[in-house]
């Protein structure tokens, strides 16, 4: 009887080891992610484990697992998820103080995560990406002036930062993917000295603009001018080649003043002169004038 129970107690034991056992062989990696092995004996592999199930020694290997999907790290004074410090206080190359919201975006290169893991751990970013995205930004600002920086121009003092960030963090198994300024604070002097030149140049602008308007008014009246000259050189020649141009252009004014065109009647042998209407129109109107 005594040795049917030791040889249960035996049994369940084996079991019980089997299924820790059996637990500590297998270790399922979740989808984004790789583990970093850690041998007892050899210390850490130059290996990952990826996504997935994997097998392990148990105790002589132990797993620790890192997230490699982008993600942000944000340096600002709003609170944001992923804040990992506080804007970056930079000055410029003329001695403009500046504060620079950024969001510097990596994810881990699996094959080296290893090396991440021996170098900086779980903390990385703390250990890295803080430190070097404050160190690299400041000594890129302090190259340009404080024109460029509230610019577009900033363009290329971005793209300076991001080529000294991206090889401080491959070194250490950690790619850049985006940097992103995002704001940019001035001393309440300057912000008011930015107005005031913005301000000046809208005024300029405007100046111009009538300025240009008014040159067009010109030009216009100029050809304009011409155009009458012209035509009245042209209506001259006619003159001299017919005058009865010059009665038919009365009549035509009469007609459209609305003026009634005097009827003489009589005899038949009477005749009206449009040359004798045209000079009596004229001689009245310089009575009137009189």
């Amino acid at each position: 009887m005594k040795n049917e129970n030791l040889i249960a107690m035996g049994l369940a034991v084996l079991i019980s080891m089997f299924f820790i056992l059996s637990g500590s062989l297998v270790k399922i990696i979740p989808a984004g992610h790789v583990g970093v092995v850690f041998n007892l004996f050899g210390g850490v592999e130059k290996r990952v484990l990826n996504e997935g199930i994997n097998f392990v020694i148990p105790i002589v290997e132990s797993i620790t697992t890192y997230d490699a999907r982008k993600l942000p790290f944000n340096f600002t004074d709003n609170y944001e998820y992923g804040n990992v410090g506080q804007s970056i206080k930079c000055q410029t190359n003329d001695g403009q103080q500046v504060d620079i919201d950024v969001s510097v975006i990596t994810h881990l290169d699996k094959n080296k995560t290893w090396k991440l893991h021996q170098d900086l751990g779980r903390d990385y970013a703390q250990k890295l990406i803080v430190p070097q995205t404050r160190s690299i930004l400041r000594n890129t600002v302090a190259k340009y002036p404080i024109d460029t920086v509230y610019t577009t121009s900033r363009k290329g003092l971005a793209l300076d930062a991001v080529m000294s960030l991206r090889k401080s963090f491959i070194k250490s198994g950690l790619v850049l993917d985006e940097f992103l300024i995002r704001g940019i604070g001035f001393s309440p002097a300057f912000a008011e000295a930015v107005e005031r030149k913005q301000i000046a140049l809208q005024e300029s602008q405007r100046q111009n603009w009538i300025k240009k308007t008014a040159e067009r008014e010109k030009e216009r009246r100029i050809i304009e001018g011409e155009g009458d000259a012209k035509a009245l050189a042209v209506k001259g020649q006619a003159l001299q080649l017919d005058p009865r141009i010059a009665e038919l252009e009365f009549l035509e004014q009469l007609d459209q003043r609305g003026a009634d065109i005097p009827v003489i009647t009589g005899t038949k042998n009477a005749i009206l002169s449009i040359g004798d209407l045209f000079k009596e129109s004229l001689n009245q109107q310089t009575i009137k004038k009189e």
